[in-house]
């Protein structure tokens, strides 16, 4: 008799054990809930009592950035047309120099031509 009370007594401990414990994470889901519902709210309140210059120095603020951007932009797009300027000049002029180099050669073969003729 007394075991069964011992065991009822221990089983009973446990189950109160893990149901604070579920009720401890509920709780504390509720309360994260409720605290992400304040900050929303607070968020909305402040952006509902915002003045009309904030919202002006806010758009003069966004229209600074997009300059900034169109002139990154612009200036990213030249880089981009130089390089491919500087790869389209390195092709030509080693174009350029091979046609050069054939010529010498010719011209190399005709005055040596020459010269074995006039001997």
């Amino acid at each position: 008799m007394l075991y069964r009370l011992l065991l009822c007594l221990l089983l009973g401990s446990f189950v109160s054990v893990s149901m604070a414990a579920n009720n401890v994470s509920e709780d504390q889901q509720k309360l994260t809930q409720t605290v992400f519902e304040l900050e929303r709210s607070v968020a909305i309140l402040q952006l509902s009592t915002a003045s009309l210059g904030d919202y002006q120095s806010l758009a003069t603020k966004m229209a600074h950035v997009k300059s900034l951007e169109y002139r990154v932009n612009f200036l990213g797009n030249l880089t981009f047309l130089l390089c491919m300027a500087l790869v389209v000049f390195f092709f030509k002029l080693r174009n350029q120099q091979k046609r050069l180099l054939a010529l010498e050669s010719r011209e190399a073969e005709k005055v040596s031509e020459q010269q074995k003729k006039d001997i």
